[in-house]
């Protein structure tokens, strides 16, 4: 090899070698192969300098300067060669794992462990260094610098085997310990993670070393989260487990396959403890799904009566708020104010206050189903909704206070013919189809007065019929459908419409 870099002929190597590392490093799209060949053309094209210059000193030139330049050209050839083959073997390894470029301690390991057995002969021969000698006379040195150096040591080698075992790589989300993040770096003394709060943590790697790893992203497969939940001792495990996977399926980032699941985990003594888990794509997003599903559970359990247990001292504030979250006077006038209700006396509106109850949707939920059956009527007191229909449940409406929905599908027991979603946090007062059964019998002919008025309201929104121009003669064949299927809904006679 000594001769080879001595002879001419390496100087012809050398400058074919960086004329095929410059070709294949404007052809490539690789980062990493790119970084790699242009330190490897960098010092090629020094040994071509070394070596020309060489060529050109004067004869009278002192021999150490000579000595100088030869070891030059010697070494730059040298370390040329070794940093593109290694460019090229660490291109071959990406390519065979379809994986990231490999960590930046494995890469310096090879260079420096190359560059060492490259120059060691080189110097030796050329310069006659006594390397054992050396070695030898800084045996006392090395032992001190051992001990002062023993903990950079040990994240040293803590690295190397954390790199032989590949546990994680860069961009995978892990946790070790109690810290959870993003590997953003991996060195040869510590890791670095980018946490859920944008921090970016230095773990050493004798620490990492020890402790146990979770890694969120091997193979980009789908995490599952799981969440405990307290619920009360007075719930039906089957109906609070029912609650939480349909809360679940209402948050988009939980997957539909893998399915979420719930489970009743143990008994405690003021609680029963569920457990519910979903999987997610990008574990990045766990922390934003858990505060999204306890916000929505807590409006599901309220609407369904399931208590959260809480010390006692709370609970009796909590009931009086809830009693007090509509007046009685506000819940009059929205009532009061919807067209189906006009034919009630005050008496009736009354009664009809204290029958309704008030129901609060958070943000996003959905609070009827296209397609669903309908047994509920809604009125908006507070908030917004939008109205959804159709396969890609486009937005067809939005309703304000004063709003109601509901109310043909709870009268003739259709289908819901919408979805309706709340947009912010919204109260709506519920009226069931009880309610209603008690007034059609208690007033002799509302159920056809409510015919006709429904029968209206759907003659109008029908474009065909507006167009035909027969909307008269619609209305009152809608007024007799509709009242049939009052009639069998409801039970009723002749004589009670």
């Amino acid at each position: 090899m000594l001769s080879f870099l001595q002879s001419n002929l390496s100087l012809a190597v050398g400058a074919l070698l960086a004329l095929v590392m410059l070709a294949v490093r404007t052809g490539t799209s690789d980062k990493d192969l790119r970084r790699d060949l242009n330190g490897a053309i960098r010092l090629l094209f020094a040994f071509l300098v070394l070596r020309l210059a060489a060529w050109a000193l004067p004869l009278t030139t002192p021999q150490a300067v000579l000595t100088a330049f030869r070891v030059g050209w010697m070494l730059t050839f040298a370390f040329g060669v070794i940093r593109g083959c290694v460019g090229f073997g660490l291109k071959l390894m990406r390519l065979r794992a379809h994986s990231v470029a490999p960590p930046k301690i494995l890469r310096d390991v090879i260079d420096f462990t190359l560059y060492a057995l490259a120059a060691v002969p080189i110097l030796k021969t050329q310069l006659s260094l006594d390397l054992t000698g050396l070695v030898a006379t800084s045996a006392v040195l090395s032992v001190v610098m051992g001990l002062a150096l023993q903990e950079t040591l040990g994240n040293l080698f803590a690295g190397l085997s954390l790199q032989l075992d590949r546990p994680f790589e860069v961009g995978h989300f892990i946790r070790i310990g109690n810290h959870a993040g993003r590997v953003v770096y991996i060195g040869w003394r510590s890791i670095r993670l980018a946490t859920f709060r944008r921090e970016v943590i230095t773990l050493p790697n004798s620490m990492v070393a020890k402790e146990l790893v979770q890694n969120f992203s091997e193979d980009q497969e789908p995490v599952g989260v799981d969440v405990e939940i307290r619920i009360s001792h007075d719930a039906p495990p089957n109906q609070v487990k029912a609650a939480l996977l349909e809360v679940m399926r209402e948050i988009p980032q939980i997957l539909v396959e893998p399915p979420p699941l719930s489970r009743t985990l143990a008994y405690d003594e003021s609680c029963i403890r569920y457990m519910v888990r979903f999987f997610l794509a990008d574990y990045g997003l766990a922390d934003t799904v858990k505060e999204d599903l306890h916000t929505r559970l807590w409006y599901r359990l309220r609407r369904e009566n399931i208590e959260i247990p809480y010390p006692q001292r709370t609970v009796h504030v909590r009931q009086e708020l809830a009693r007090t979250e509509l007046s009685e006077d506000t819940v009059r006038g929205l009532l009061r104010a919807v067209d189906l209700f006009h034919p009630l006396g005050p008496e009736d509106l009354d009664r009809l206050r204290q029958e309704v109850l008030v129901r609060r949707f958070g943000k996003g939920e959905r609070i009827i189903q296209e397609g669903d059956e309908g047994r509920t009527f809604y009125v908006l007191a507070s908030g917004e909704v939008s109205v959804r229909a159709g396969k890609a449940q486009a937005e067809v409406t939005r309703l304000g206070r004063g709003g109601y929905f509901g109310e043909m599908s709870l009268l003739t027991g259709e289908k819901r013919a919408a979805t309706v979603v709340a947009v912010e946090d919204s109260l709506l007062l519920e009226v069931d189809r009880p309610t209603f059964a008690r007034m059609f019998e208690q007033y002799p002919g509302l159920a056809r007065q409510l015919s006709a008025l429904l029968a209206q309201r759907r003659t109008q929104l029908r474009a065909m019929a507006q167009a035909s121009g027969g909307g008269s003669d619609a209305i009152p064949a809608e007024v007799g459908r509709i009242l049939g299927r009052l009639r069998q809904i409801f039970g009723l006679s002749a004589t009670q419409d």
